[in-house]
């Protein structure tokens, strides 16, 4: 089980190209057992990029399949959060190779299947929200 999250800024996202195949991806990576989805995104945040975001916003849970660079192949589900970006330089670190910045209506195409998954989900309008006593 994986989670991730979706750091977003003025019509625009933070991405991570991935030092194991280059493609790119939203900052997020495998959960530990004893880790919330939540704090998995958060943590995986930080160590890729150095940053960190306040509330979290669930974006959805996405069923894919993972293959390692050694072949082997896993039934992965991860978690994906959105957040507003909330400060502080962007940096590669652990297993990112690259940050960036893309529009959100030009985002790479060098992507796994998932990743254009999560593309897809921030591209639909976020759900309207009935306020209190409506």
């Amino acid at each position: 089980m994986g989670a991730g999250v979706a750091v977003l800024k003025a019509g625009e996202v933070l991405l991570i190209r991935r030092g194991d195949n280059g493609l790119w991806d939203i900052p997020g990576g495998g959960r530990r057992w004893w880790e919330t989805p939540a704090r998995a995104a958060r943590r995986e945040l930080a160590e890729e990029t150095g940053l960190s975001v306040g509330a979290l916003h669930p974006l959805g849970v996405f069923q894919h399949r993972h293959t390692y660079l050694d072949g082997n192949t896993v039934d992965w589900e991860t978690h994906v959060f959105t957040s507003e970006y909330a400060g502080g330089e962007a940096r590669a670190g652990d297993d990112a190779h690259e940050t960036r910045w893309w529009p959100q209506d030009a985002l790479p195409q060098a992507v796994s299947d998932a990743t254009a998954r999560y593309f897809a989900a921030l591209r639909q309008p976020p759900p309207l929200r009935q306020h209190a006593g409506a």
